[in-house]
């Protein structure tokens, strides 16, 4: 019997490895799926609450636009193809928005459709990460619990780290690669 789930019309064709992270920052991390097809947002929800994460499931871009407004979630998981809009419109829409009110949101991508401009595609629509259907359910996992770790690893309480752009808090500057950037004036 196969560990994958979702299973959908092709596979990813490259075998990689599951990144090896530390599972217990998901616990009470709030997560919002986007998918059309029922079985599968079940299986998220299931895998993710084995993890204590908080997992809220819709299934359309509409419906997410309304869950975040309501209650901004600390990441996004979305189907790329779906009924009606799609998990690139949904993403596009995100980014448009205020930091406050779920433009930086952590997002990844799954598809059952590969091809050989996916990745890119979802990359440039502004998903982090994309995951081909039937994904490794440990996989999906380590990529959320990476994002996470992206969004809210910090140096110390003052400041906090993005990739390679750090906030620090106390002195209002922002830094790239610790190269100081800017003095900045940090919204509450």
């Amino acid at each position: 019997m196969s560990n994958n789930f979702c299973d959908s019309h092709t596979q990813e064709s490259t075998s990689l490895k599951t990144p090896q992270v530390d599972f217990s920052s998901l616990g009470n991390l709030r997560i919002l799926v986007v998918d059309d097809n029922i079985d599968c947002l079940y299986l998220v929800k299931v895998i993710f609450e084995d993890y204590q994460a908080q997992v809220k499931t819709v299934t359309s871009v509409d419906e997410a636009i309304e869950a975040i407004e309501e209650s901004k979630p600390d990441v996004l998981i979305s189907d790329i193809c779906m009924q009606g809009k799609d998990g690139y419109s949904l993403i596009r829409s995100i980014r448009r928005k205020e930091a406050k009110i779920g433009g930086f949101l952590p997002a990844l991508a799954f598809t059952g459709y590969a091809h050989p401009q996916a990745r890119a595609k979802a990359f440039e629509a502004g998903f982090q990460e994309l995951i081909f259907k039937p994904f490794d359910p440990d996989k999906l996992v380590a990529e959320v619990a990476k994002l996470t770790r992206l969004r809210y690893s910090s140096i110390n309480k003052q400041t906090f780290l993005l990739n390679s752009v750090s906030v620090m808090e106390t002195y209002k500057e922002v830094s790239i690669n610790t190269k100081k950037m800017a003095k900045c004036q940090c919204i509450n």
